[in-house]
């Protein structure tokens, strides 16, 4: 069998990783450099962690997704996962804990309350103002997102996977399973922000959303609170609903991002982040941390996402011989090896495409819990 993918990003380069293992011969088509600097893939931290508040069908899959990083990384030889547990700081009323509790204990997953006292002493760097629950959940940690990617570009043309840099895709023909005019027996578009303009007109409506994120450096005083710091989630009550701070770890930088989808600009244009975006993710700042303006910011940088409405991934055939890989949501990292492995499954014809669709979909798991 005879595979083109088109995107070396994470998607792009997991599904070549779990088709190449399988005996498959994979091209990966990319239309810049591999890696792509402008890929959101090539970041420096992504977030693993379990609690997905109402959204139940992919905090089930967590589990699964773990294990398919451990696949991976015994294959590669480095574990990129940095563990540090996942608080979060929550400042309003929502259902959230409900609902998190509930997938938690199903999973067995640990997590506790953490009093005022404790966050006064152990996290220092919190904005106690306004708090009405500080939540602190294990089985997290930090992916390290370019090391991954690098990690890939490495291995897979060891394993007989042609990377093919600077090759845009002028031609694409998913029913006859053709690319720039080569003949497939299956074409993948994993193509990222770059998917709703390779292929209008998809059912699921992807659209490319802008997200900056802003690199920190701590005041020196909170220097060893940081060091030993969890992730902080902080819902806020911000247009964007919050912000999301990943502590300094493994010589990691500290990072801060927002939760907002901004529907505007180019993927293919320079990455300039506007002043107002970095400007909305250093408001939450203040809000979750205390004496913020004792902190400096590093770098502020872009990436963009393919995200749809519902926010589930898309995983399903188009034409006769395409298949879609898309994330659709801004989650796409941590889950991105389950979804190769998924991807390969139903492009071999392992497991059928309805199953595959429904799982990447969390519809598989989403109702394994009571609604209540």
């Amino acid at each position: 069998m005879r595979v083109g993918i088109v995107g070396a990003g994470i998607a792009g380069l997991t599904t070549a990783w779990a088709l190449a293992r399988r005996g498959v011969d994979v091209e990966v088509f990319e239309q810049s450099a591999i890696p792509n600097p402008m890929g959101s893939s090539l970041d420096e931290h992504r977030i693993i962690r379990h609690a997905y508040g109402a959204m139940r069908g992919y905090a089930l899959m967590i589990p699964r997704a773990f294990v398919a990083w451990r696949a991976l990384f015994a294959e590669t030889g480095q574990d990129r996962i940095v563990p540090a547990a996942a608080t979060y700081c929550l400042r309003m009323e929502t259902d959230w804990y409900r609902h998190v509790a509930t997938c938690l204990d199903h999973m067995g997953v640990a997590y506790r309350n953490v009093s005022a006292k404790e966050v006064a002493r152990d996290l220092p760097m919190v904005n106690r103002e306004g708090v009405l629950r500080v939540v602190e959940t294990q089985g997290a940690g930090l992916l390290r997102a370019g090391d991954v990617v690098r990690d890939l570009v490495a291995h897979l043309p060891r394993h007989g996977v042609r990377l093919r840099a600077m090759e845009e895709i002028v031609s694409l023909d998913v029913d006859g399973g053709r690319l720039n005019g080569e003949g497939f027996d299956a074409v993948v578009v994993a193509a990222g922000a770059w998917l709703p303009g390779l292929l209008p007109g998809l059912a699921e409506n992807p659209r490319a959303s802008v997200q900056t994120v802003v690199y920190l450096q701590p005041p020196s005083r909170l220097a060893a609170a940081w060091g030993r710091a969890p992730m902080l989630l902080n819902r806020l009550p911000t247009r964007s609903g919050g912000v999301y701070i990943l502590p300094p770890l493994a010589g990691l930088r500290l990072k801060a991002g927002d939760y907002d989808h901004t529907y505007e600009g180019d993927p293919s244009a320079p990455r300039v982040p506007k002043v107002e975006h970095v400007e909305a993710v250093l408001e939450s700042c203040r809000m979750a941390l205390a004496d913020f303006d004792e902190y400096r910011v590093i770098e502020a940088k872009s990436c963009f996402y393919t995200v749809t409405e519902n926010e589930r991934f898309a995983l399903r055939r188009i034409g006769a011989r395409g298949w879609l890989v898309s994330a659709c949501s801004g989650h796409g990292f941590k889950f991105a090896a389950l979804m190769g492995l998924s991807a390969a499954e139903g492009i071999t014809g392992e497991r059928a495409e309805a199953e595959v669709s429904a799982f990447m979909a969390g519809r598989l798991t989403e109702d394994v819990l009571p609604s209540g």
